[in-house]
């Protein structure tokens, strides 16, 4: 079997009993008008739906399907990387090389970097605050629309750490959240005063973040693509992370994020695992293993309701998921514990679970696979010659695969 496959089968950590799978359904190329089975984003706007693809802009509404792209529509750019619902009637659409458009069923509005103040002809993130402003992530810099005026955010003007913008989030005192490329986070006040936070400014995890959420409580939830999961605690600090390193999270590689606004769930999507799903401390995972997912790669969440989710893929088109959440099982990871954690070479360490223990492997902050010794089958005794630092237990149970941090004085 294949490590790929493998692994998937050991991450499969919130199971699901037959009568409570999820029902699927795939719309792609082959049996749907969708133009192409890259899905970047999705908005749903009432009882519609709109998907970004790398080849059009369509729209289902449960029915019928209509496509626009430079064909049949003022699209000049038919790669769609950003989706937003103004009320019941509007969507604005990012495109990779046409900019910006506005689209009310009728009457389509284009602004661009060459008729507008618009920066860049990239737009991958579009919101609207709470004062009805549009603001729009691009590989320029932020840009904000008042309706009459553009105003912009940059390296040269405003001291970003980069121009290269990725994703908005609005937080319920109208304050904005910004994710960069390897520029950390902008965070702005509600009236737009800027604050940027980094690794070296405040801690921060990772630099990158790829997608944002805001939780029911106002807290920011961010994507990152080497730091797993990270939340702000704080503003600008302290941050919570959920890595290899201490949660049953399959990859520090996530790709998309979307908090269902009911239950709170948190939906984050990967490249390799499908979705993982965080349910306050439980844990759970939708691939194409446990419930038959199309498609690992995940590009695009987005809630319909409690029980409808749709799902954007890489290669696969788009997956509607229809979970029964009234029969699903809350299959938590058996409890395991691991003592003492910070401890002297040639110790011991002893792991506590009622689970069976198929192998154990110690790793260094390197990934490198260091020899250890089981004696007797609960224990594990550290090498006298390892040197200090820190170091990842893995654990392989029966139906699962657990990863501790221990400290070595």
């Amino acid at each position: 079997m294949h490590l790929r496959n493998w692994l998937s089968i050991l991450y499969s950590f919130g199971s699901f009993f037959s009568s409570s799978q999820p029902q699927l359904i795939n719309y792609n190329q082959s049996n749907s008008p969708l133009p192409f089975n890259t899905v970047r984003c999705i908005a749903i706007q009432d009882s519609v739906k709109w998907f970004g693809t790398d080849d059009g802009l369509a729209r289902f509404d449960n029915e019928n399907w209509q496509v626009y792209n430079s064909t049949n529509s003022p699209l000049s750019s038919n790669d769609i990387r950003a989706l937003k619902v103004e009320n019941d009637s509007i969507i604005w659409i990012g495109t990779i090389s046409g900019g910006l458009y506005k689209f009310d069923g009728t009457i389509w509005a284009n602004y661009t970097e060459f008729n507008s103040g618009l920066l860049d002809n990239l737009v991958r993130g579009i919101e609207i605050d709470q004062s009805n402003n549009i603001w729009c992530a691009t590989t320029e810099g932020i840009a904000l629309f008042d309706r009459t005026n553009w105003f912009n955010w940059t390296i040269a003007s405003h001291g970003l750490l980069t121009n290269n913008i990725t994703s908005i989030g609005i937080g319920q005192q109208n304050e904005k959240y910004i994710a960069t490329i390897n520029g950390g986070l902008d965070y702005f006040t509600p009236d737009n005063q800027l604050t940027i936070h980094s690794i070296v400014e405040s801690g921060l995890p990772d630099n990158s973040a790829l997608d944002i959420d805001i939780d029911a409580n106002g807290k920011p939830w961010y994507a990152t693509p080497a730091a797993g999961l990270v939340t702000d605690l704080g503003n600008g600090g302290p941050w919570d992370r959920f890595n290899l390193s201490n949660s049953p999270i399959p990859t520090n590689g996530l790709t998309c994020l979307a908090i269902d606004p009911i239950d709170q769930r948190i939906f984050m999507g990967t490249e390799l695992y499908g979705i993982v799903i965080k349910k306050g401390d439980i844990w759970f995972n939708y691939s194409t293993d446990n419930i038959g997912l199309q498609d690992n790669y995940i590009t695009a969440l987005a809630h319909e309701n409690n029980q409808i989710k749709w799902v954007g893929t890489y290669d696969h088109g788009v997956i509607r998921i229809e979970e029964n959440t009234s029969g699903q099982s809350d299959n938590q990871l058996t409890g395991i514990q691991i003592y003492p954690t910070l401890l002297s070479a040639g110790e011991s360490i002893n792991i506590d679970t009622e689970d069976e223990i198929n192998q154990v492997y110690l790793f260094n902050d390197l990934g490198s696979k260091i020899s250890i010794d089981r004696e007797p089958t609960n224990q594990i005794k550290l090498p006298t010659s390892l040197g200090s630092g820190n170091y990842i237990l893995q654990i392989s149970l029966s139906n699962s695969v657990v990863r501790k941090k221990i400290i070595v004085l």
